[in-house]
């Protein structure tokens, strides 16, 4: 039998030493702003680069079929549960890439039928827990500071006139309501991603932010299952038997928690996957 060292023949970028650590530290916000290494930025190469695992491609299917109005899974909501560093944020980054334009990647058949690819633009609004800052602000744009996850949001779906209709919301740190975040969408294809949002837990524990999270996913959740074209997918690193271990394993489980009560309360149920599952 033949070693994988005689199977397998490593890519130029590998023999050359060329390859760097931090191209492997996905960052959704950068792809968003157009600032992150070609690896995840170019959606080619992104693609030509990432194994086309089974939990991946429903989950692209799902989506698509979503966003495209041709039916799909009965929930319009996704959870991606793994472990950290279990491949969360590079499956929210195949999706930006599906919403902004995956019909040029030469190999996108191997992830999704080209044919549920959404045939018009579609709104992408995207919160990343790493990089809120719910002291100073975040700067979107414009010279806008949101300090929220639906600050962040309305800017991203509308800019400035979208936060505008929020501004009182994000500024009193204030959960809205779901007509106003539906609002948001103007009835086009939408998709919305959440990520690292026990990041975001830790910054903001102790504060009345914390409290307005539930609500905030309770009206989302709403806002999202009633706009036929929309989609939300947010991750939480919490594995099989429903326990986190990593760094931020407390906030997680205090996720799942609160996670579960919005669903309760908002009658709708995520749809459960693991964009790393082979099955």
């Amino acid at each position: 039998m033949k070693t994988l060292f005689e199977l397998c023949e490593p890519r130029d970028d590998v023999l050359s030493g060329a390859v760097k650590e931090s191209e492997f530290a996905a960052d959704l916000a950068q792809v968003l702003r157009g600032k992150a290494p070609v690896e995840y930025q170019d959606p080619a190469v992104f693609f030509s680069n990432t194994h086309p695992t089974e939990g991946l491609k429903r989950l692209l299917e799902n989506v698509a079929r979503r966003l495209s109005g041709t039916g799909g899974e009965a929930s319009a909501i996704f959870r991606l549960d793994t472990q950290y560093g279990g491949g969360k944020t590079h499956a929210l980054i195949a999706l930006s890439h599906l919403a902004r334009g995956a019909a040029v990647v030469p190999n996108i058949a191997e992830f999704v039928d080209p044919a549920l690819l959404p045939g018009e633009p579609v709104k992408v609004a995207a919160f990343d827990g790493e990089n809120a800052d719910p002291v100073n602000g975040r700067l979107m744009g414009q010279g806008i500071r949101a300090f929220t996850p639906w600050g962040e949001m309305a800017y991203a779906l509308g800019g400035s006139e979208g936060y505008e209709s929020l501004r009182k919301s994000d500024e009193g740190r204030t959960a809205p309501g779901a007509e106003n975040i539906r609002a948001l969408f103007c009835g086009e294809p939408t998709v919305i991603l959440l990520d690292e949002l026990s990041v975001y837990l830790r910054k903001v524990e102790g504060r009345d932010d914390a409290k307005q999270l539930t609500p905030f996913l309770t009206a989302l959740f709403k806002a999202v299952e009633s706009a036929p074209g929309a989609a939300l997918v947010f991750t939480l690193a919490i594995g099989k038997a429903g326990v986190s271990s990593d760094a931020y394993a407390e906030e997680n489980e205090f996720l799942a928690h609160k996670l579960a009560e919005a669903e309760s309360v908002a009658a709708r149920k995520a749809t459960l996957l693991d964009p790393t599952s082979e099955r």
